[in-house]
């Protein structure tokens, strides 16, 4: 399993080093399932020092379209890399919705991340509208396809390991609604579907739900076909809180 934690614009130095201590402490769960966490870009090489063998991953939250350059306040890949991490989260649902990021963007972004060799977490999801009037599994499907529009037909035979796509309907982001169980299964194995039968790619790639993701209800994510994992929000700024979501992964 897969379990992701976006702290997003949360923790100061002293704060991030607290959480990463407390997580990481007299546990030895991170053997079993894939555990990666993502600071803030001020906070990264702290954290890369606070968890030197301690078999956690470290991801960025974002990435620029250029390799460098005059881009006042972006962060390339190759700088996320030189920084210490082996992740970055491209799509965000946020960054979709307050930075009017679209889906050509992310496009572009992962194009970089990509050809640069970083592990990329690539954010999908419908919003209430979308869900409401059926049209979830298209606007899915839409925002898959242009991802990978900037990759070659050719490449794609080589996104194993690099890629994992993370489903998380907007209507569920912070607001303590879940997806069912129904849904979730539901459109995992459409996305599934969709790589392996349209786009040709042989090899699993890991799908991980995000939406209000929590200790109470990540047993039962976890349980759901389809489903390789999950990227937390709120909860893994709480070390009891994300210990539990890893353990209950096992």
């Amino acid at each position: 399993m897969i379990i992701a934690g976006n702290w997003k614009m949360n923790c100061n130095k002293e704060e991030a080093i607290k959480l990463v201590n407390e997580i990481t402490k007299d546990n030895n769960n991170f053997n079993k399932s894939e555990v990666i966490i993502f600071p803030s870009y001020l906070m990264i090489n702290q954290i890369k020092e606070a968890i030197k063998n301690k078999n956690l991953k470290l991801g960025a939250q974002d990435c620029s379209i250029y390799d460098n350059g005059a881009f006042t306040g972006q962060v390339s890949s190759d700088m996320i890399l030189d920084a210490g991490c082996e992740y970055v989260i491209l799509g965000h649902s946020e960054r979709r919705v307050l930075c009017n990021e679209t889906s050509e963007d992310v496009s572009k972004k992962f194009f970089q991340a990509f050809s640069k060799g970083l592990n990329t977490i690539i954010c999908i999801g419908e919003n209430l509208r979308e869900r409401e009037n059926n049209k979830y599994l298209s606007v899915l499907e839409d925002q898959i396809r242009i991802s990978f529009s900037n990759i070659k037909k050719f490449e794609l035979s080589s996104v194993k390991n690099k890629v994992i796509f993370a489903y998380e309907p907007i209507w569920a982001i912070g607001t303590g609604k879940v997806a069912t169980n129904k849904n979730i299964e539901e459109v995992h194995s459409f996305i599934k579907h969709l790589l392996k039968d349209d786009f040709k790619i042989e090899h699993d790639i890991p799908v991980i739900y995000g939406g209000s993701v929590n200790e109470n209800n990540s047993s039962d994510i976890f349980n759901i076909k389809n489903v390789d994992g999950v990227l937390v929000g709120g909860a893994s700024l709480k070390s009891d809180s994300f210990l539990k979501i890893i353990n209950n992964s096992l």
